[in-house]
């Protein structure tokens, strides 16, 4: 019954990790994923008394021979029932990033800073908000290249600022990707649809975001990209990344 609650373990551990961002990491991210996602949340005490009970197997103290501790078949059983819901219960609001941890690109910084700190961190697309905090942009390396597209020659330099290519920044121009909005309770199979999806002949759909009612004039509330999905993907076939 112990090995069998150690394979449970870490089937909710890569699925903790998953949703916590960090699908690669050798530790259990249970703050990491509690400050991401509801979900994870509810089910905090429950998460931590199985990790504390996995790290007194896998970490004995005691020097008789044995286990210490026997887990039960009824716990084992919660905790694969548990594996089960999370797997399968992934909306919108429970996938990506939320507002408060989302950066943001703002008009007056320049565009060496921006892509510098995009390569550093991993981010793949910065929005950029109006004053309500609805998405009226999103820079990336397809709004320089509609930048270059548009302008013909031209010369685009570290030094220039947000605010130069802003016009090819905007949700409506046009560019090799798009973007979706949709409400906090979409499926998760609906987002997958959406970024396999061909949104024209010629283009995908780049990030979706998340607001109350699913519209873009509405306040942002999470950002969601092809790579989250693929985490969760990845997390629900026991494989993490």
């Amino acid at each position: 019954m112990n090995e069998r609650f150690i394979r449970v373990f870490e089937g909710l551990s890569e699925l903790v990790n998953a949703r916590a961002g960090r699908p690669r990491s050798h530790a259990f991210e249970l703050d990491a994923a509690c400050n991401r996602n509801k979900g994870i949340q509810k089910y905090r005490s429950v998460l931590q008394y199985m990790r504390d009970v996995r790290n007194t197997l896998q970490h004995p103290r005691h020097k008789a021979s044995g286990p210490a501790v026997l887990v039960s078949e009824p716990f084992v059983a919660e905790l694969e029932t548990l594996l089960q819901k999370l797997s399968r219960s992934s909306t919108a609001k429970d996938v990506g990033v939320a507002k408060k941890d989302i950066r943001v690109g703002r008009p007056e910084e320049t565009l060496g800073s921006l892509a510098d700190l995009m390569r550093e961190k991993g981010f793949s697309h910065l929005p950029i908000l109006g004053q309500s905090d609805e998405v009226v942009g999103v820079f990336n390396e397809a709004s320089v290249f509609a930048h270059l597209w548009r302008e013909g020659e031209t010369i685009v330099g570290r030094d220039m600022r947000l605010s130069d290519i802003m016009e090819d920044c905007l949700i409506e121009s046009s560019r090799t990707e798009t973007f979706q909005f949709v409400r906090p309770g979409t499926p998760l199979r609906e987002l997958q649809s959406i970024f396999l999806s061909l949104h024209t002949p010629f283009s995908r759909v780049g990030a979706v975001f998340v607001t109350a009612s699913g519209r873009q004039h509405e306040p942002l509330q999470r950002l969601i990209t092809p790579w989250d999905i693929l985490a969760l993907e990845n997390d629900a076939k026991g494989g993490g990344k």
